[in-house]
């Protein structure tokens, strides 16, 4: 419930959902938390309700849409795959509560009674037709959760019935816990990326072992047994020396920045030679895109920027020590995505790895709905 006087205090559970697994330093949400939140942000005094509350998760949804709909324009087989973000997948609980609130406070209806918030779970339901969440489930090829075999992930009843293909990003503790992640995996026909040492969770591209290794061709995501996340290209000083560890590998599909140290290109030739094994069958090459992320060393980054100047730049990232949280449906934002995506088109790359997703939780919590 609401009241205008009230302390609201930080849900625990969400606390510990962004809380960190290792003092991985990756840049993928679930696996790091450098910049926590502050006392302040955990804390929150309400003194004025707000007359209506923006939809944080429907923005998102919209500009995955946007940057997805450009896409499937210029190549119906590029590929969606998502990082986290299940929640979009339908129009949520929080959404209908939501809507509850915005009509109360329209109709100047009391928004501290309870009574307007759904007491129902629509959280793992199949969206209506002929709505975006709909549309957006659709047109999603994979999803990509973390922990489901060695951590608290879980999958939504809506990914599971759709049958969206599955990818489990895995911090295991031991080795011996990774060994029984990836024979469950194989077991439930999902892929497994994973990991036991933080400080080389995504960059470790040669030591990585290679599940259910295929000499097959993959053309869809559906096809690939196993996947690289190679999001983290620290180690190499040298683009060649990146490009040439992964051509010696039999990966289905690889992930990996589509600007190696976030600014220069990959050539052309780059591109064609990775999107075919060391065994010279095809497999898929996938870029990795923050949608609501913006970094000092991003190409586009304004040396006169900081936070809250431009005003789109909200906080610090929770993931990544130098990334800033954008207010990602700020019009200028979503101008350099786009431009930043239909780069990504262009240069060939056979699909895209939305991240930064979850981040509009952190704008759900600043908002006085339960």
């Amino acid at each position: 419930m609401l009241s205008p006087k009230k302390t609201y205090a930080f849900l625990a559970a969400f606390l510990t959902a962004l809380a960190p697994s290792s003092g991985a330093g990756t840049g993928l949400y679930g696996f790091s938390n450098v910049n926590p939140y502050t006392p302040e942000e955990e804390i929150l005094k309400i003194d004025y309700l707000p007359a209506s509350i923006r939809n944080y998760r429907e923005e998102m949804r919209d500009n995955l849409l946007m940057l997805i709909d450009f896409a499937k324009k210029q190549n119906p087989n590029f590929k969606i795959i998502t990082h986290e973000g299940q929640e979009l997948l339908t129009k949520s609980l929080w959404e209908y509560n939501l809507d509850g609130y915005n009509r109360a406070r329209r109709y100047k209806v009391n928004a501290e009674d309870p009574a307007f918030l759904f007491h129902r779970d629509y959280q793992d339901r199949e969206p209506e037709e002929n709505t975006e969440a709909y549309r957006y489930l659709h047109l999603v090829d994979a999803v990509a959760l973390n922990n489901l075999y060695c951590g608290q992930g879980k999958e939504s009843a809506v990914t599971r019935n759709h049958r969206l293909g599955l990818i489990t990003v895995e911090n295991c503790p031991t080795e011996e816990a990774f060994d029984r992640a990836i024979v469950s995996s194989v077991l439930d026909k999902r892929m497994i990326y994973g990991f036991t040492d933080a400080g080389k969770a995504f960059k470790d591209i040669l030591s990585q072992p290679v599940i259910n290794d295929s000499a097959k061709n993959v053309q869809e995501v559906a096809d690939a047994k196993n996947i690289l996340l190679a999001i983290d290209d620290s180690a190499y000083n040298d683009k060649d020396a990146f490009v040439n560890d992964l051509l010696k590998t039999n990966y289905d599909i690889i992930i990996m920045q589509p600007l190696f140290r976030h600014r220069q290109r990959f050539s052309p030739e780059d591109i064609r030679s990775l999107q075919f094994k060391k065994n010279g069958s095809r497999r898929l090459l996938i870029a990795s895109m923050n949608v609501s992320e913006a970094n000092p060393r991003d190409y586009f980054w304004n040396p006169k920027w900081k936070i809250g100047s431009p005003s789109w730049l909200v906080r610090p990232s929770f993931v990544e020590k130098d990334s800033v949280i954008t207010a990602y449906w700020d019009s200028n934002w979503q101008k350099i995505i786009s431009r930043h995506f239909k780069d990504i088109v262009a240069t060939g790359f056979d699909g895209v790895f939305f991240t930064g997703i979850e981040n509009h939780q952190y704008f759900e919590h600043l908002t006085p709905l339960e």
